[in-house]
């Protein structure tokens, strides 16, 4: 395990060899939520406390609690990656930018997808190169091209 769940909420288990205990963090939120353990178990219950504690402070106060994920996010990508985002969805019939870099994204993070990308090479010329004098014969496939060298001094 990586990190805890819990809630919706994510957080980290990290090692505090000078102190001897566990620690970590609420992630992907404004707020800095901390919660430390001596062991897996109590980190793992301490993370847990510490989200429902955060709600419930939340609550209690009249704030709105950080969504980890909010479904929205900003990114930038340049005035050229941009226009070609809005080329890309138009020849693929989306209704949107925001639809294809969804599509984007899940094609990305999709594990399946991943793995069953490959790449193929095959080369089917075969170029042969022999000096004769001052011109150089080439040959592909079977077929005679002819190029002179130039002379640099020329």
């Amino acid at each position: 395990m990586k990190e805890l769940n819990h809630k919706g909420y994510s957080g980290t288990i990290e090692v505090s060899i000078e102190d001897g205990c566990l620690h970590g963090r609420i992630l992907f939120i404004d707020d800095i939520i901390t919660y430390e353990g001596q062991t897996v178990k109590e980190i793992e219950s301490a993370f847990k406390e510490a989200v429902d504690e955060y709600l419930e402070y939340c609550k209690k106060t009249g704030k709105s609690a950080n969504k980890p994920y909010s479904g929205t996010f900003n990114v930038r990508i340049g005035p050229d990656l941009h226009k070609l985002a809005a080329i890309e969805t138009s020849r693929r019939g989306m209704k949107s930018i925001n639809e294809f870099i969804c599509y984007a994204v899940k094609m990305a993070t999709d594990s399946d997808t991943l793995s069953a990308v490959s790449h193929i090479h095959h080369h089917d010329i075969t170029i042969n190169v022999q000096q004769v004098g001052e011109a150089t014969a080439l040959s592909t496939m079977g077929q005679p091209v002819y190029r002179e060298i130039c002379n640099a001094n020329n």
